[in-house]
């Protein structure tokens, strides 16, 4: 009597190891190669330098990357059915100008405070000067612009679809460039009117004639600018070290995935 031995299927590293986002974009990007409008701006070329870091930084302030290679996997593996990574994108940006927009309602809230009202006690803040007044009254147009323009980038942008973004948003360097300005706008704008506003508010303090508050104001300036540096200074140093780069669940699928084989080769 003999007896078969029935071989178990092959096991593949890819079925023990699903691929994630960044992996499914970096396939995508080599089957997919971007357009030549949506690269960075050549070093060689006149002011190259100069428009290589604005673009990085227009793409940082739009989609949250230094550049559009994220952009253009999520709509090619968007178009081959798979729509996770462009609708994760897309509430990432939404979720971003919503945070914006919450502070600017506050920052707005403040500003009309400021602009409306009279000073309580004129020798310990002054707000009504001139210098104080024309900083919160800059600060209170540039927070309703971006108030206004985020709104309609949050609208649009919850309706946008891949294959409009590619050929129209992104349809020559002009739109791409156009593009990331208008969701960079809100940014620039709310982050502008709040050095405004707490110029104008230090201004205020400033001109009045209370020595204990103007040194309160001074040590307020200095904190916001001490964080700033000592986030410059962690990013300037910053240095990889050799590290196992293979996390443990990653080692134990591996281990998992010999042992099969093994099984295999011997039945």
């Amino acid at each position: 009597m003999c007896t078969m031995r029935a071989s178990a299927a092959p096991v593949s590293a890819r079925d023990l190891h699903p691929k994630s986002k960044l992996q499914r974009e970096d396939d995508v990007l080599t089957r997919y190669p971007m357009p030549r409008h949506w690269e960075d701006p050549e070093l060689n070329r006149p002011f190259g330098r100069l428009n290589r870091i604005v673009f990085n930084l227009l793409c940082l302030t739009s989609i949250g990357h230094t550049g559009l290679k994220r952009v253009w996997g999520a709509i090619k593996l968007e178009q081959e059915g798979d729509d996770s990574v462009w609708s994760g994108g897309i509430e990432r940006i939404c979720d971003r100008l919503n945070n914006m927009l919450l502070v600017a309602g506050l920052l707005l809230t403040t500003s009309a405070a400021f602009i409306t009202t009279t000073p309580p006690r004129a020798s310990t803040v002054n707000y009504t000067l001139r210098g104080p007044y024309i900083c919160i009254l800059g600060s209170f147009g540039l927070l309703i612009g971006g108030i206004i323009v985020a709104s309609v980038c949050v609208l649009v942008l919850g309706k946008i679809r891949p294959y409009w973004c590619e050929t129209v948003l992104y349809g020559n360097r002009f739109n791409v460039y156009s593009t990331m300005i208008l969701i960079s706008y809100p940014l620039f704008a709310i982050g502008l009117a709040a050095v405004l506003l707490a110029f104008g508010a230090l201004t205020a303090v400033w001109c009045a004639e209370d020595p204990g508050v103007q040194r309160a104001a001074v040590l307020l300036l200095c904190l916001p600018i001490a964080m700033a540096i000592l986030f410059a200074i962690v990013c300037a140093t910053h240095t990889v070290q050799p590290q196992d780069t293979q996390s443990p669940v990653c080692r134990d699928q591996v281990s998992t995935t010999c042992r099969l084989r093994k099984d295999e080769s011997l039945a």
